[in-house]
């Protein structure tokens, strides 16, 4: 059994991943009205529509009922909002429960790891999953691999266990910090290779700012104390180039719809409800490297654009300039 919170494109596919391994699964979302079309329609009709639920997938908008005795919990709402909902929800968990993040960002002002932020809200042990993960891809059962990062490798183990599948392996990793650390950062590069894209520059400008992000992601895991290897792993290098070449990655498109002049409103509205987590991440990182007198100059120039008015070609010019 599990309950899965969270029902977008993310957490509707890993509760479909689950209830395919014959797993009692409850997914829970905050709109009544979505929860009455995927109980009658037997998916989501909002994300990967294309899937339909298995036998033992159940949907509600009841926090109680969702984790009622449930001891493995996935916690996959969007960053902005993780403090808030896991405040919610703490009240209504077993004792033994256990929460895997599947959300992947930093607070904003606190700079702390998604981890961090349910563990103080709800004082359980909380895992990531992290990695090369699209759910277009995953809900169709194309073959990916994941990292289940806990410092407890017999905790991550078990997570990992529990996820895998034939299409989808779980590598287990004590490594949360890195994994987490890597899991946002690589949103921040995304941003940038959409706007190289939507500049109309090709694969050599999108492999020099991979390049230039790898270096910063680096920088990033020593000063938060990870395991510098984490960043050429799956969790690492292997989400990051996921991420940065995709038309499946909700940053990349972000960050090429401004490259070709849209306003960040519109771009919202063309991405009817979704979250580009590296708008957030951006803030966050620029914050942190503010704070430690960091270079960073990929999170800089970023930042200049979202929140600055930097024009999106002199900001990746200058980018270029730095490889």
């Amino acid at each position: 059994m599990a309950a899965v919170l969270g029902a977008g494109s993310w957490g509707t596919t890993l509760a479909i991943l689950l209830a395919s391994k014959g797993e009692r699964v409850t997914l829970w979302a905050r709109d009544e009205a979505l929860v009455e079309a995927m109980r009658k329609e037997r998916r989501n009709p909002h994300y990967v529509s294309n899937v339909p639920f298995p036998p033992s997938l159940r949907a509600t908008h009841d926090l109680a009922e969702a984790l009622s005795g449930e001891t493995r919990v996935v916690h996959a709402v969007p960053s902005k909002a993780t403090r808030e909902f896991a405040r919610a929800y703490a009240r209504h968990l077993a004792p033994d429960a256990r929460i895997v993040s599947a959300t992947k960002g930093l607070e904003q002002k606190s700079h702390k790891r998604m981890s961090e932020v349910i563990h103080e809200e709800t004082r359980r042990p909380v895992a990531c999953i992290t990695g090369p993960n699209h759910a277009e891809e995953v809900s169709v059962g194309q073959p990916t691999a994941a990292v289940l990062a806990y410092p407890d490798i017999d905790v991550a183990k078990q997570w990992a266990e529990l996820f895998n599948t034939s299409f989808f392996k779980a590598y287990p990793r004590r490594d949360l910090v890195g994994a987490e650390v890597c899991g946002a950062y690589k949103n921040v590069v995304a941003l940038a290779g959409g706007m190289a894209d939507g500049l109309g520059w090709g694969d050599n400008c999108a492999a020099c700012l991979i390049t230039l992000g790898i270096d910063e992601m680096i920088e990033l895991a020593r000063l938060f104390g990870a395991d510098e290897r984490t960043v050429y792993g799956l969790a690492g290098v292997g989400d990051l180039v996921a991420t940065v070449t995709s038309d499946h990655s909700r940053n990349r498109f972000y960050g090429r719809e401004l490259g070709k002049g849209l306003s960040a409103e519109q771009i919202r509205e063309k991405m009817h409800g979704q979250v580009a987590e590296g708008v957030f991440a951006t803030k966050a990182f620029y914050d942190y490297a503010v704070d430690e007198d960091l270079e960073l100059p990929l999170t800089r120039v970023v930042h200049r654009i979202l929140y600055e008015g930097a024009t999106v070609k002199q900001g990746v010019a200058e980018l270029l300039a730095r490889v």
